[in-house]
């Protein structure tokens, strides 16, 4: 019998691509803000887009139930793209100073040698258990990291708004590592007990 839409297993559904195509659609932003910068109105609104298909993929993951496995690691990988693509063509076009883009992206500074620590580092795993399912912490720093976008492009309260989303991207870094350490020990603990 020829399977069809009728005979998919129970845990796949067949919207289950929506939540990694929304997560991916990041990605071509990501290559479309280059092409945008000069005209800032037109960066808010892709920004907005991205920050969008950022909240539609978790819901959608949830709703679908789909979390967990290729989007749990997916997501934040293409939110780094496009925040990374977006602080660099920031830098590379505008006038504002080489350091306001090194404070908005200190999450991204910070985070990416730890990570390749973890995944480099063997000793390291034992005593790390990342979970790349964001939390409140790295939230409020993408939006940190956006409103210091808008405060560059509008030249508002640039060095308040850059300094903020400095602290507010090391504070998350600090919260993932927490929790990882706590995910570790709680392993550790289980395999004990």
């Amino acid at each position: 019998m020829a399977e069809g839409i009728d005979s998919f297993p129970a845990s796949i559904t067949p919207l289950s691509w929506l939540p990694d195509a929304l997560t991916l659609s990041r990605l071509p932003m990501a290559v479309a803000v280059w092409f945008v910068v000069p005209w800032p109105w037109a960066l808010m609104a892709l920004m907005g887009l991205a920050a969008l298909t950022d909240v539609l993929d978790g819901w959608a993951a949830r709703s679908l139930g789909v979390m967990g496995g290729r989007g749990a690691w997916l997501d934040p990988v293409c939110d780094k793209a496009f925040v990374v693509s977006l602080l660099a063509a920031l830098m590379l076009q505008l006038a504002a100073p080489w350091w306001v883009f090194i404070l908005i992206g200190a999450r991204e500074i910070v985070q990416l040698p730890l990570m390749l620590a973890y995944r480099l580092v063997r000793v390291l795993r034992p005593r790390l258990r990342f979970n790349f399912r964001a939390g409140l912490p790295g939230k409020a720093a993408t939006v940190a990291q956006f409103a210091a976008v808008a405060a560059v492009l509008l030249e508002r309260a640039v060095v308040v708004m850059a300094v903020g989303a400095c602290m507010l991207g090391c504070l998350a870094v600090l919260y993932y590592l927490r929790r990882a350490a706590l995910l570790a020990r709680a392993d550790e603990e289980g395999a004990a007990g």
